[in-house]
């Protein structure tokens, strides 16, 4: 706990440093070169002339590709200030860790951000595809893709901790009654009994298939949508030969809202500290997957009930609203992966595993979400 409450207020001061440093930097065009660019701090715990002093131990904080981020920032209508002051204003919130990645989580007490602990591999993975995943972005601003913000190391005491700013999928101010985390594959998809312990667990597949055998029902502009938005994802994400990412599905029932009230208020108080006014564009549900001629106004009031989320039905006719990612998509199909799946084939039907090529992965991953999770409603709205 003491290590982790460090790491929060080293990533807070670092972030806070750099970020409000580069406001002094004229905007201009990304060029090639700033993809690669690493800009290192040292910040003395007494101080120095440009950084303030600290009750931490001395540290290096380095920022990755400062230019690159602060342009995909803007694109996405993140005014700096606001940036700073979702991160550093207050204290960050841990969360618990649902995948088997080892990885630390905080989300901002402003509920708009997930700062996430990557491993040294992923990072470099991650400035390798930046100039093309952005390239990506610029054509595509409404896409499940996670959004990349920030890519920063924490160097303290011989460690080095690389965390990585993207958006929070799944508010916090709207209870989700139910979590998968779907990847199309069935071996071993089942939560396991540690995480179904949990007061809120993420479920897998099988677990899906078994609770929502009949699948969500989306009107029929909304399930169009959203398979295009996915379709377009996997193809971008098969070109960098990325593999064994997740759909993360996050489901609020709408019927239990009024119960809820009561518990939520005493729960919600830390929203209401939420600055009013700041709008972070396409980092709702709905808003990913709405094509460019239907942002209008009806999203906006849309999104102050709804939270963003997007409207569909169970197969018992419940009112559900969706809120949904693609996550960890820093697995490139490297030597290990390829190792992984020709052992796990041996042993196991090679088409039911999770790792695979990224070509038969995307296929399998749009095949499950197309045939067996959402479907359109038939006729009428």
């Amino acid at each position: 706990q003491t290590a982790s409450s460090a790491i929060r207020g080293l990533i807070q001061l670092g972030i806070g440093y750099t970020v409000g440093n580069l406001t002094s930097k004229s905007v201009r065009d990304v060029l090639m070169q700033d993809f690669y660019v690493v800009e290192s701090v040292s910040l003395p715990s007494e101080g120095s002339s440009l950084t303030p002093a600290h009750r931490y131990p001395d540290f290096t904080f380095k920022t990755y590709a400062p230019f690159a981020f602060r342009y995909f920032r803007e694109l996405f209508g993140i005014k700096p200030d606001d940036y700073l002051y979702s991160i550093c204003n207050e204290p960050l919130i841990e969360l618990s860790n649902p995948g088997g990645s080892g990885s630390l989580f905080f989300v901002t007490s402003d509920d708009k951000f997930i700062i996430k602990t990557v491993q040294h591999k992923e990072a470099e993975f991650l400035q390798k595809i930046l100039p093309g995943y952005y390239m990506n972005l610029n054509q595509n601003p409404r896409t499940l893709l996670p959004k990349f913000y920030g890519l920063y190391c924490v160097q303290s005491g011989g460690i080095n901790i690389r965390v990585v700013v993207m958006n929070n999928v799944l508010p916090q101010a709207l209870e989700m009654h139910l979590k998968y985390d779907l990847k199309g594959s069935m071996y071993k998809r089942r939560a396991s009994r540690k995480e179904r312990e949990k007061s809120h667990p993420t479920f897998r597949d099988l677990d899906f298939l078994q609770d929502m055998h009949e699948g969500l029902y989306l009107d029929s502009e909304t399930h169009s949508a959203l398979m295009r938005t996915l379709q377009r994802d996997c193809l971008v994400l098969q070109s960098f030969r990325i593999m064994d990412y997740s759909l993360l599905l996050g489901i609020h029932m709408l019927k239990s809202n009024l119960k809820e009230k009561e518990a939520e208020n005493s729960q919600s108080t830390s929203d209401a500290k939420r600055p009013a006014g700041q709008k972070v564009l396409y980092s709702t549900a709905m808003e990913s997957i709405q094509g460019p001629g239907k942002s209008g106004g009806s999203v906006t009031t849309e999104a102050t009930n709804t939270m963003g989320g997007i409207p569909a039905k169970s197969h018992k006719g419940e009112k559900l609203l969706l809120f949904m990612g693609i996550i960890d998509i820093l697995q490139s199909y490297r030597l290990m992966k390829k190792l992984e799946h020709s052992w796990k084939a041996l042993i196991y039907d090679g088409d039911t595993v999770s790792v695979h090529r990224p070509n038969f992965y995307a296929e399998r991953f749009l095949k499950f979400m197309s045939s067996r999770v959402f479907k359109r409603v038939q006729g009428k709205k």
